[in-house]
């Protein structure tokens, strides 16, 4: 989890920073989405992009008198952009891991889809917060507390930026995610302890438990002095904090799908699913929901990417259709759909951070809705291009 050493760092109090600091009223949506965007994409979690820029501005649309759904589907569309595509992210991980691709491999499956989803949402965004404008240009006191608060508590500069452009510069080289993200992190720790004035072994202490404001003491900023709010954006938990249910339940996950895969539970379980797949494209269909359907019912992404990929994996080899595919389809049935369920964790998760219902914010959630959409048109091709490659295999070693 990049997020609490990025906060002892400065890099994603920074970017919440400068974003409420040139923030135009008429475009508190669309940059509250693209904001959210970056922020999950440097830190590869959108559970901590919602929680910390997301909060933030649910802040600003309540003091301008912005719809709040509106700005929390914008949110979360943005939160979900960044935990498609950044390496670091455990979903993308997972999903390349199951489907036996490589991390970058499957984020390049990935570009075309959220690409064009992500644009029309730029655009939705903009159209929609323009007409919701009402020319209340004004910052809550609230707002500009936080924008005090930060600037006291931390030095900001050019060289915060440094630990996620470690992060992607490493990663347009194929440098391998793991080693980007410790680089990134120690990095991170050094330029939080030079820029800041905090104590190294702090860093440490952020990087394992969690970034806590208290750190700060050191240079005279009492946290009893801080806007409650900003506290709530800031501390963050650690390494300890990812050991929790979620995880530990996808650890759980693997040894589970062996048991499946060697009782022969999988194997019947493909056979009658095989039995209404007709062609590539009906497969990516059937794969897509098996994983939604698995999702659903257990609440728990991380497992249904892992049974799903152990389910269909062979099949996707046989009709000749790339993995990266099956990574796309198994992402897109967790991550796109997972926070629209209200009984889901992270929907719940999403309403209480956000203070918004799922049934409120669903509709404005527009890049989740578009990307569905987008991944079953672009998926129609991809599933002719690999009819059409067999079919020209069975042509060549015919006339041979």
């Amino acid at each position: 989890d990049a997020l609490p050493i990025w906060m002892y760092s400065g890099t994603v109090p920074m970017m919440i920073y400068y974003g409420l600091k040139f923030l135009h009223p008429k475009f508190v949506v669309v940059t509250a989405f693209v904001v959210t965007a970056i922020v999950s994409t440097f830190t590869g979690t959108s559970w901590g992009s919602a929680a910390t820029s997301g909060v933030a501005f649910m802040g600003i649309a309540t003091s301008m008198g912005i719809p709040l759904p509106l700005v929390a589907g914008a949110i979360i569309s943005g939160a979900f952009f960044g935990d498609k595509v950044s390496p670091v992210s455990d979903t993308t991980n997972l999903s390349a891991l199951a489907s036996e691709v490589t991390v970058y491999d499957h984020i390049k499956g990935m570009l075309p889809n959220v690409t064009i989803s992500a644009i029309i949402a730029i655009i939705g965004y903009t159209l929609v917060g323009t007409f919701y404008y009402n020319g209340n240009s004004q910052l809550s006191e609230a707002t500009l507390k936080i924008m005090e608060d930060l600037d006291s508590l931390y030095n900001f500069n050019i060289l915060m930026l440094l630990p996620p452009i470690i992060v992607f510069g490493g990663g347009y080289f194929g440098f391998p995610a793991l080693l980007l993200m410790l680089a990134s992190s120690v990095v991170a720790m050094v330029v939080g302890t030079l820029s800041n004035g905090f104590i190294f072994t702090d860093a440490v202490t952020a990087l394992l438990q969690g970034f806590n404001v208290s750190m700060a003491e050191v240079t005279g900023v009492s946290a009893a002095d801080l806007s409650p709010r900003l506290l709530g954006l800031l501390n963050r938990g650690g390494f300890s904090s990812m050991m929790s249910g979620s995880v530990m339940f996808c650890f759980l996950a693997i040894p589970f799908g062996s048991f499946m895969e060697v009782s022969g539970s999988l194997d019947r379980i493909v056979e009658q699913l095989s039995k209404i797949i007709k062609g590539a494209y009906s497969l990516i269909v059937v794969t897509f929901f098996t994983g939604a359907t698995i999702n659903a019912i257990t609440s728990n992404g991380q497992f249904s990417i892992l049974t799903t990929g152990q389910l269909f994996k062979e099949n996707f080899k046989k009709k000749n259709i790339p993995l990266n595919v099956l990574s796309r389809t198994m992402e897109n049935s967790m991550t796109l759909l997972e926070c629209m369920l209200p009984w889901h964790v992270t929907a719940i998760y999403m309403a209480s951070t956000l203070g918004v219902q799922t049934t409120e914010y669903i509709k404005y959630s527009f890049f989740n809705i578009l990307g569905i959409v987008i991944f079953f048109i672009i998926s129609y091709f991809v599933a002719k291009k690999a009819e059409n490659s067999i079919k020209i295999e069975k042509d060549i070693k015919i006339n041979c």
